[in-house]
């Protein structure tokens, strides 16, 4: 089997589940138990959030066609589908087939990859900017009644041209939905805080993946709009907060800069480690939760990591490419 014809099989097979599952969702049979399965679905792989946001899409479009496709009766005494079934299935066919006139351009998106302290910019098809961070992974697809862009992993700049499509970022199980805006999204599923959107200019709405409205309200559940200079952070143990940081720090990564100010050491450390292959290492807690400030290249973490330890005094060692940090007393 060729790589396309594989890509294929994936693709016509994540169609026909989001065809089902919002089948699903739209019937009778809604549930939590249905809601959590699909949100588990959609994450598990990024060809299935761009499915689930195709299939949404025909939905939206389709509305007005007959959701029960007429079929022959069939004896009961022969018959031990659930009542809700057959109309699940109908819809989902009908889906399925509107569905299949999107597999060759999902198999022809834009994929673009940055490796560990590469950046790029890239101007989209409609004009939109976007910077792409470190070590991160972008999907665009657009249609005629949308712009989509996935960020399966990483950190991107967006600078949205004025269209009337909607231009939607899709980052785990959260969409961005904005319309002329400038804004940040991170992703980074290996911490805590699994997801942050920082809005730069204009407003973005953001809201569960699974949302079908194209213009969701505030007053919707798990809705959140935000505005200028606001930071939303989705985090995986605890509710989504909301705060105002400073833009430069946020956009620091873009002029080449880390800028810290009464940040953690070990936070610090998180952050030079995304930019570099020589990673830096805090061997003991109350290195850790030293407060460091000031502005540094992203390209000179060891640089950062000498600067840090004849401040404070702590023991740096070379072990390889990784450089480890200790508030043991040096030697003479």
């Amino acid at each position: 089997m060729t790589l396309m014809e594989e890509g294929k099989g994936s693709l016509v097979r994540a169609q026909a589940e989001a065809a089902a599952w919002i089948a699903l969702l739209h019937s009778s049979e809604r549930n939590a138990e249905i809601e959590a399965g699909l949100k588990r679905w959609i994450a598990a792989d990024p060809l299935n959030t761009a499915a689930w946001e195709t299939a949404t899409d025909i939905w939206n479009e389709t509305s007005g066609l007959p959701r029960r496709i007429p079929q022959a009766p069939i004896p009961s005494s022969r018959s031990s589908r659930p009542p809700y079934l057959r109309p699940v299935l109908a819809v989902a066919v009908v889906l399925f087939l509107a569905c299949g006139g999107f597999a060759l351009r999902y198999l022809l998106h834009s994929s673009v990859n940055t490796v560990v302290g590469e950046q790029r910019t890239l101007n989209l098809e409609d004009g939109t900017r976007v910077e792409l961070n470190t070590n991160s992974h972008l999907v665009v697809k657009y249609d005629r009644s949308t712009r989509t862009v996935v960020l399966t992993s990483g950190e991107a700049y967006f600078q949205v041209a004025h269209e009337q499509r909607p231009f939607i970022v899709i980052a785990g199980d959260r969409k961005v939905l904005a319309l002329g805006t400038t804004f940040t999204v991170r992703r980074d599923d290996t911490t805590d805080t699994a997801l942050t959107v920082t809005l730069i200019e204009g407003r973005v709405a953001v809201s569960p993946v699974e949302t079908t409205e194209t213009s969701p309200s505030a007053q919707a559940a798990e809705v959140e709009i935000l505005n200028p200079g606001e930071r939303l952070r989705v985090r995986k143990h605890a509710r989504p907060t909301v705060d105002s940081p400073s833009m430069d720090k946020v956009t620091g990564w873009m002029r080449g800069q880390l800028i810290f100010d009464h940040t953690p050491l070990s936070e610090a450390v998180a952050e030079f480690n995304r930019y570099s292959s020589t990673k830096i290492a805090v061997a003991s807690p109350e290195a850790a939760a030293i407060p460091v400030g000031g502005i540094f290249r992203i390209s000179d973490s060891k640089s950062f990591a000498r600067a840090v330890a004849e401040t404070y005094n702590l023991h740096l060692t070379l072990r390889g490419s990784e450089v480890v940090l200790d508030n043991a007393p040096q030697a003479p």
